[in-house]
């Protein structure tokens, strides 16, 4: 496999679901924007035009009926709260046609640009939402961390996959670099990191194989882990200390043999010092 290949994928049936209502807000707030620009629409203008020219024609006979009134007045045929009440009718029909107007005017400048602001946070924060359902429905697929080969599957299609350290979905190693993990007695770690004062060619070692083929492997020094624990891994000899704490030190091989070695093979590490 190569980094980042799709090895299996999670159930994701609740984050489609919720991906599916996100999506449509989302639509819901695209739809907002537009109607906001598509404002005014047209056949909102003429009947507000209407009611600007009704305004305007009622304030022109009121007008006349105002001129008339005082008219009458002069002639002594009327009063002046005839003309009162002609001025007042006057006044009404002219804040009618203010009203009419700026109706009118709104209505042509369209939409109120704090609404589009609001609309445009609302449709920022649903694109979040989809974005985030997006990269969490991204996560459910496990891909490859590093390149390498599979060399142990331990799933099945509609299994349940738990989250135990002890039990992996897979294993994936690169065979063309092999590394050993020695468990260095805390007795005997000084004599190894002294000669690493003096620099990685300075330690010598080799591992060696077990079975009914055995094979020398020449390692180089990469790092000494410098935590002492415990001793877990056991061989089961007589003379084996259990009441001990290690240190481990990690080595590469230099050459690989013709004949395989595979990871998590137990070898046994021999270390040989200048001077020892």
């Amino acid at each position: 496999v190569t980094q980042g290949m799709p090895l299996f994928r999670l159930d994701t049936r609740t984050i489609d679901a919720r991906l599916l209502e996100a999506t449509a807000a989302l639509a819901g707030g695209e739809a907002q924007i537009a109607r906001w620009h598509a404002l005014p629409r047209a056949e909102d203008l003429p009947p507000l035009e209407a009611a600007v020219a009704a305004a305007t024609a009622l304030v022109h006979d009121r007008e006349a009926q105002l001129s008339l009134t005082q008219q009458a007045s002069q002639r002594g045929s009327g009063t002046d709260r005839d003309v009162s009440r002609a001025q007042f009718a006057l006044e009404g029909a002219k804040a009618e046609e203010a009203r009419a107007r700026a109706e009118l005017a709104r209505t042509r400048a369209g939409g109120w640009q704090p609404d589009l602001a609001v609309a445009q946070a609302h449709l920022a924060s649903l694109k979040a939402q989809v974005a985030a359902l997006e990269l969490l429905k991204d996560r459910l697929t496990v891909k490859a961390p590093a390149p390498g080969r599979i060399l142990r599957r331990d799933i099945e299609p509609g299994e349940f996959a738990a989250n135990d350290p002890n039990r992996p979905a897979f294993i994936i190693a690169d065979l063309d670099h092999l590394h050993v993990r020695a468990q260095v007695d805390e007795e005997d770690i000084a004599l190894i990191s002294q000669a690493a004062t003096k620099g990685i060619a300075a330690v010598r070692a080799t591992a060696r194989t077990r079975g009914a083929a055995v094979l020398d492997l020449p390692l180089e020094l990469v790092r000494i882990e410098p935590f002492a624990h415990p001793k877990t891994d056991l061989m089961g000899t007589n003379s084996e200390r259990v009441d001990t704490r290690v240190i481990d030190v990690v080595f590469r091989i230099t050459r690989l043999p013709s004949l395989a070695v595979f990871p998590g093979q137990a070898v046994d590490v021999f270390v040989d010092q200048d001077g020892m």
